[in-house]
């Protein structure tokens, strides 16, 4: 009789305890889910907000070097210095690559992060 008892004890529990796994598992997934799709958003709208922004300096450029052209009398040497403009802009980038992009970037995927722990404690 007690033999029987404690093989009804492991079995229930172990149907609570795969239950409880399954659905850890689900959270887990759930969690995994939001994550992904917070991250990806922001990406999304990092990239929009990047590729109006690179759309700006092009329009910009060429209507400098079109500027340009028309006081240096040359069309050649008036887009020549538009492109002097981007290798400029391109050194800056890359010498301020850190502190412009790298950093920020990794502030904004840990406060998203962060954001995501407190809303679990809320619930």
């Amino acid at each position: 009789m007690a033999q029987e008892n404690l093989n009804d004890f492991y079995t229930e529990n172990r149907k609570l305890l795969t239950e409880y796994l399954d659905v850890r598992l689900q959270l887990l997934r759930l969690g995994s889910i939001r994550t992904l799709s917070r991250t990806l958003a922001m990406l999304i709208l990092l990239s929009v907000i990047s590729l109006m922004t690179l759309l700006f300096l092009v329009f910009l450029v060429i209507a400098f070097s079109i500027y340009m052209s028309n006081v240096l009398d040359s069309t050649v040497w008036g887009f020549v210095c538009g492109g002097l403009v981007f290798l400029f802009i391109l050194l800056l980038t890359i010498a301020f690559r850190k502190p412009l992009f790298l950093n920020p970037l990794i502030r904004l995927f840990i406060i998203t992060s962060a954001r995501e722990d407190e809303e679990d404690e809320e619930f």
